[in-house]
């Protein structure tokens, strides 16, 4: 990198920082820190959605995918639009006025306390591969474009994540909106720069394989799986019920979903585009996590790098933030203090958050190391979470006929069909390989819950 895209790196990052620790001073509490007071305005809730989920995966590996597969692979961006859109519509408001702070806890106070403990030990194990992922990209950046070697750029991505997040919920919406101006801007900026490049689609066209440049390039099933993946993870993982819970009302919370959903409708053509002028300027690439780093390399103009490369940190630190938050809120609020014996009291367990916030992370830093295929790892998270509490969140909202026991029976059933589905049964059977794992699941997990608690009612009026 050549001095002044350096020095434009280190002054994105250094205003980034500023913003967090000015946002931090406001946190003297536990539930500061973890709430920020349920004030969140439509700025801050709107931009902080848009930069939890637009992640490094959603960047560097959605402009991989394209790279190998064609305009298509902007799918794994833009089925996030809908499934924003359906949050908006049909939970943003009642994730708004969502007792108890997180999912886990809604899950026991809805059905057991088991439910919610299981719940929670799942989602922490999720986020902390989402987060891994989020540390592998970041990294990559760092080794291919500044030559920094891989450990250290591991840490230097650990370190920023970790002293982001020590703030507190308020520090890290702060930082994600300004991430999300970072992020905007480096990629409408990449866009004309990869065309001209790349002498536009019209001499792409001639060049690329047939069916490159459509949108259907990768067919129907897998952005519909990909669809199914964003709407379940949106109405169940932390990161995303927070931004929702901690918006000042139910408004707030929605106009949050559908802001989401508009600049995924942008974003992802954008990214799309980039990708395929990439597969036209740089055949070969074998790995294509360095695709994005390869082409600001040998493409982009002196200050641009700069920014382009901010772009990708911004994007892989406005997830990584909010999901160690998240994690902190579900290990402390959901496992920790339910099953200590002492009772904490506010400060305490504001020292606590920060220590667990500090420690947190090298879980997913030593998972990194051997995460390659980042798409897959993040699915498989979201069917060992989202996809086995779905039915039980959703249904109980609306109906009190589940019990208990039928709430625990479906994640830990739903949980063990869509892996076994997944990387067992759509290998020996191959239609099933056709169907959405995650919508098998949700189906699978909805059927239990009915039927488990049917036997359980039946039990219950047999023993009177």
């Amino acid at each position: 990198m050549h001095v002044i895209d350096i020095i434009v790196l280190i002054a994105t990052l250094a205003v980034v920082v500023l913003v967090g620790y000015l946002s931090s001073k406001k946190t003297k509490d536990a539930k500061e820190f973890l709430t920020a007071g349920r004030s969140l305005n439509k700025l801050q809730a709107g931009f902080s959605l848009a930069a939890t989920d637009f992640g490094g995966s959603g960047l560097v590996a959605a402009i991989g995918y394209c790279y190998l597969m064609g305009l298509g692979g902007m799918w794994w961006d833009l089925a996030a639009a809908p499934a924003f859109i359906y949050v908006g519509l049909f939970l943003a408001r009642k994730l708004n006025r969502l007792e108890g702070g997180t999912v886990p806890e809604y899950l026991g106070q809805r059905y057991c306390p088991a439910a919610k403990y299981i719940s929670a030990a799942m989602h922490i194990c999720t986020d902390i591969a989402s987060l891994s992922a989020q540390f592998t990209i970041s990294s990559a950046m760092l080794e291919q474009v500044a030559g920094v070697d891989h450990t250290a750029a591991l840490l230097i991505s650990l370190v920023l994540t970790v002293l982001l997040t020590s703030g507190g919920l308020r520090a890290v919406v702060n930082t994600d909106a300004t991430l999300f101006l970072v992020i905007v801007s480096s990629v409408v900026i990449c866009v004309p720069v990869a065309l001209h490049a790349s002498g536009g689609l019209a001499n792409m066209a001639g060049a690329l394989p047939e069916g490159f440049l459509s949108p259907g390039s990768i067919g129907f099933v897998e952005p519909l799986s990909w669809f199914f993946m964003c709407t379940l993870g949106y109405a169940t993982s932390q990161g995303y019920v927070k931004r929702m819970s901690s918006a000042k009302d139910e408004g707030t919370a929605t106009f949050a979903a559908f802001f989401t959903a508009g600049f995924y409708l942008v974003i992802s053509i954008c990214l799309g585009l980039i990708g395929v002028a990439a597969a036209y300027l740089m055949p070969g690439v074998e790995d294509t996590n360095t695709v994005f780093p390869k082409l600001l390399m040998e493409y982009f103009p002196k200050g641009l790098l700069g920014l382009s490369v901010a772009g990708v940190f911004a994007a892989t630190i406005s997830t990584g933030t909010s999901k160690l938050h998240a994690t902190t809120i579900l290990l402390i609020s959901d496992l920790i203090k339910p099953l200590s014996k002492d009772k904490l009291n506010g400060k305490a367990e504001l020292i606590l958050s920060r220590v667990v916030v500090c420690i947190l992370p090298f879980a997913s830093l030593l998972l990194s190391v051997y995460s390659t295929n980042i798409i897959r790892v993040l699915y498989t998270a979201g069917l060992f979470y989202s996809t086995a509490v779905f039915a039980p969140m959703f249904v109980g909202m609306y109906s009190k006929r589940p019990t208990a026991a039928g709430g625990v029976a479906a994640i830990l059933g739903t949980t063990a069909f869509a892996l076994a589905l997944e990387y067992l049964l759509s290998g020996l059977i191959p239609v099933l390989g056709k169907i959405p794992s995650n919508l098998m699941g949700v189906v699978f997990g909805a059927a239990i819950l009915f039927a488990a608690s049917a036997i359980d009612r039946k039990k219950h009026l047999q023993n009177i």
